[in-house]
């Protein structure tokens, strides 16, 4: 079914719940920065990729924290509806998150834009520390996160996180401990692409005591940082932290 398509369904869904002048907010709404970007994919080829490639784009029209979140949550709403009637089964934009309030945000923190980490990963020539910052990129799992996963974590199109690498060290090896909330305690759903390419990955190693980003050992966080760096150099794009390798 293309986007179009069940854009209108939800419409006539729309008409029967909320109040004429509402109805034409959201209408216009979802007309003029939804409806263009998608209109003629099909809604089974829209991956969170896509919906974080159209969250760049909102983001270039300059438009107020207050109004992009009203966008977000009216994706959200419209995939909300192609979940009650079961045309899909996960809430994709969900996954992805609401846009950044750039204001709440510390002046000298700073984020790589889309085309700075295609830059940035493009010229990465280690599969495994690719695969790294990609995962970092499109999951926004905490790097301790990411390192503490083993092989049995990954289940097809999920990710289970319950546990964090903390900074000591016992005996050589870094502690596991469990996340700091227990809201951090959460699995999250990963689009195919990822998917294929953890699969991949893990057939190199089947121990499912394996680490995922590692193997007896997972990577070391300061050799992941001056990869980072390094390659940061190659891309010539800015020097940035881990922590914010994502949009």
């Amino acid at each position: 079914m293309l986007f179009e398509e069940a854009y209108f369904k939800d419409l006539n869904y729309l008409k029967l719940k909320v109040k004429p002048k509402s109805y034409n907010k959201i209408k216009n709404r979802f007309k003029n920065n939804i409806m263009e970007y998608f209109k003629n994919k099909k809604i089974s080829d829209i991956n969170e990729e896509n919906i974080l490639l159209w969250q760049i784009e909102i983001e270039k029209k300059g438009f107020s924290y207050s109004y992009k979140k009203t966008l977000y949550f009216s994706l959200v709403g419209f995939y909300n509806f192609l979940i009650k009637f079961n045309y899909i089964e996960k809430n994709i934009v969900k996954n992805v998150g609401n846009f950044k309030n750039v204001y709440e945000l510390k002046k000298d923190i700073d984020f790589f834009t889309y085309e700075e980490y295609k830059k940035f990963i493009d010229v990465i020539d280690n599969d495994l520390y690719k695969l790294l910052f990609e995962f970092l990129f499109f999951t926004g799992v905490r790097l301790g996160e990411a390192l503490a996963l083993k092989n049995s974590d990954v289940l097809e199109d999920k990710i289970i996180i319950n546990k964090t690498i903390s900074k000591e060290c016992f005996n050589g090896n870094r502690i596991i401990t469990n996340p700091k909330t227990k809201k951090s305690i959460r699995t999250i759903q990963i689009d195919n692409i990822l998917k294929q390419k953890l699969e991949k990955h893990k057939k190199k190693n089947i121990s499912n005591e394996s680490f995922l980003f590692g193997d007896t050992k997972p990577l070391s966080p300061s050799t992941i940082e001056r990869y980072k760096n390094k390659y940061c150099k190659i891309a010539n794009v800015k020097q940035i932290s881990i922590h914010n390798l994502i949009l």
